[in-house]
């Protein structure tokens, strides 16, 4: 493939968004396929495994791995997988409160997206148009053994956690720095991160942490550490879910508790401690 790494870089975006659109019709064409002929259903869930899976592949991993080996002359580089030194020990007790943290931030922001929304007809639908969401999900989390819980920590867990974060972090916020300031550019990102889960309801805590994502590839130099969060974050729910009978906590338990304001200052202390310069 031959790498046209002088390419401008909105002619780079539309090659994105060309290879988006073809990767996501192909992979998209292959689940129902398989859906169709292989598991004769497309809503049993292990139909909807396998279609979550593909349709994951084929929308945030493989487009960006095209878009950097076709356009970049050091594709590891632009997507940030290369990891060029050790984490100091300081960062790495950072972003350990920071994980512990975003717990709870995450916590507060979604009873905080909860009482900001009024009470509209177009609120019912965006709520009944997450239901649907949340009910396809929930038919992966039902009746779960060890055999369907690994099958998801792959589904649910591994392939969003690496996929989005190259799409998200690797390609999207690369694009964006390469026009703005690594701030806004980090910003943006996390507005497309948080729309693209067409997920309103839970707007402010999925922005949230397409912030804190960002900013962890921003202060450490690497991809990894997002995608290591971000397994973190999805894992949490996946295996929490699964011993609570396969019912994901959405409600916010904690706000205005103690352990929520210490929560928060872990959270913030972890915040200092991650993007602090080194000596």
């Amino acid at each position: 493939m031959h790498n046209h790494h002088s390419w401008s870089p909105g002619r780079i975006a539309l090659a994105f968004i060309f290879i988006i659109l073809l990767s996501t019709f192909v992979f998209g064409a292959i689940g129902l396929l398989l859906a169709t002929q292989v598991f004769k259903s497309t809503t049993s869930p292990e139909a909807l495994r396998m279609l979550q899976a593909l349709n994951s592949i084929g929308l945030f991993l493989v487009p960006p791995l095209v878009l950097a080996y076709w356009t970049q002359r050091d594709a590891k580089a632009f997507l940030g997988l290369s990891i060029s030194q050790k984490l100091p020990s300081t960062q790495i007790i950072g972003l350990l409160g920071l994980c512990i943290g975003s717990f709870f931030v995450i916590d507060a922001l979604s009873f905080l997206n909860t009482q900001l929304l009024p009470d509209t007809p177009w609120v019912a639908n965006l709520k009944a148009q997450e239901a649907l969401v949340q009910n396809t999900i929930g038919q992966l989390l039902t009746n779960m053994t060890p055999a369907t819980l690994l099958l998801n920590t792959v589904v649910m867990v591994i392939i969003p956690a690496v996929g989005e974060e190259l799409f998200f972090r690797g390609a999207v916020q690369s694009l964006f720095s390469t026009r703005l300031r690594p701030h806004l550019a980090i910003i943006l990102t996390a507005v497309f991160f948080g729309a693209g889960h067409m997920q309103p309801l839970s707007f402010l805590p999925i922005f949230f942490m397409g912030i804190i994502f960002g900013y962890a590839r921003l202060w450490t130099g690497t991809l990894w550490v997002p995608i290591t969060l971000h397994f973190i974050n999805n894992g949490y729910a996946l295996y929490s879910a699964y011993f609570n009978d396969g019912v994901l906590n959405t409600e916010s338990s904690m706000v205005g508790s103690p352990l929520s304001f210490f929560g928060i200052g872990v959270f913030l202390v972890g915040l200092w401690l991650t993007q602090k310069k080194q000596a």
